[in-house]
Parts: structure tokens; C-alpha cells; sequence
């Protein structure tokens, strides 16, 4: 498989994303952390604001439905991530952040994995693996220490 990284959770779930979709949010994390190791308190949503124009609302709604709808029978994390609608929601970027944020406080689900990928952090403790209430939270609260809004 050429141009395609392989990423690997500790649940050894594999997701395929392709190198471009790796970089295409780089520039919104770099304002991002930029505006943090200054003292700012940046927000996901004006980084990304600032750099590609307005958060894709709609695009990532139609996206969670395509997953809602097509996935909703699958019982494996596997499948669910590798779905081309959740590879697309990684593909945004951060400024996917507080959209996905926001999906996970009001409805806690598999977003772990596209978070990992797009933050390249994993704030779960050891022993909230594996429940996704308490995951939500630890994602959530990383959120908040982080400065970011949703």
C-alpha cells in the first residue's frame, strides 16, 4: 500500500489515512499552538476560522448521519473507523474539534480514534479504557485545559 500510513490504537484498531490527510490540518494546529505557548487563549474554532474559513458544520453533520445510518448495525471499531465518512471528519483537521467536542459531550461515541489522530495526544487514563463515558470525560477535560471552545 503506497501513500497510505498505518495508524495503530491501543485497542490494535487499524485506520488507514493517507499522508495529505495527515497534513491538510496541520496549518490550523500550528495557529492553535502557537496561540497557546503565547498565553493566548486560542480556540480550535478561530484557528481554523483564520485559516480555512468557517468551521464545516453541515459537511460534518451529513457526514455523522452517513455514519449514523451506515454503520449503525456494526459492532466492530475497526469498521466504524475505517468508514470513508469518519476517514473524511479526521481529514478536516482541527477544525473538526469542536464539532466532534461538541458530538461527544452531548452524545459520547467512538470518536476517540479521530481525535487521537487529529490532536496526536491521548489524555484517557489507563483505567477508563475501554468505558466511553469516562473516556468522553477525559477527552472533554483535556478540551477545557487546553483553552479550547466548543
Amino acid at each position: 500500500m503506497t501513500g497510505v500510513t498505518l495508524l495503530e490504537d491501543q485497542l490494535s484498531v487499524d485506520i488507514f489515512v493517507s499522508p495529505k490527510t495527515r497534513d491538510f490540518g496541520q496549518p490550523v494546529w500550528d495557529l492553535l499552538q502557537a496561540g497557546l505557548n503565547a498565553g493566548l487563549s486560542t480556540s480550535v474554532t478561530e484557528a481554523s476560522t483564520f485559516a480555512y474559513g468557517e468551521v464545516p458544520a453541515e459537511e460534518f453533520r451529513l457526514l455523522t448521519d452517513t455514519l449514523e445510518r451506515e454503520c449503525a448495525h456494526l459492532s466492530s471499531i475497526r469498521e466504524f473507523s475505517q468508514h470513508p465518512a469518519y476517514l473524511q471528519i479526521i481529514g478536516m483537521g482541527p477544525q473538526a474539534l469542536p464539532l466532534i467536542l461538541k458530538e461527544l459531550e452531548e452524545r459520547p461515541g467512538h470518536w476517540f480514534l479521530a481525535l487521537r489522530e487529529i490532536t496526536q495526544e491521548n489524555p484517557v487514563l489507563p483505567e477508563h479504557r475501554g468505558i466511553i463515558s469516562e473516556m468522553a470525560n477525559d477527552w472533554l477535560g483535556w478540551a477545557r485545559d487546553k483553552g479550547l471552545r466548543w
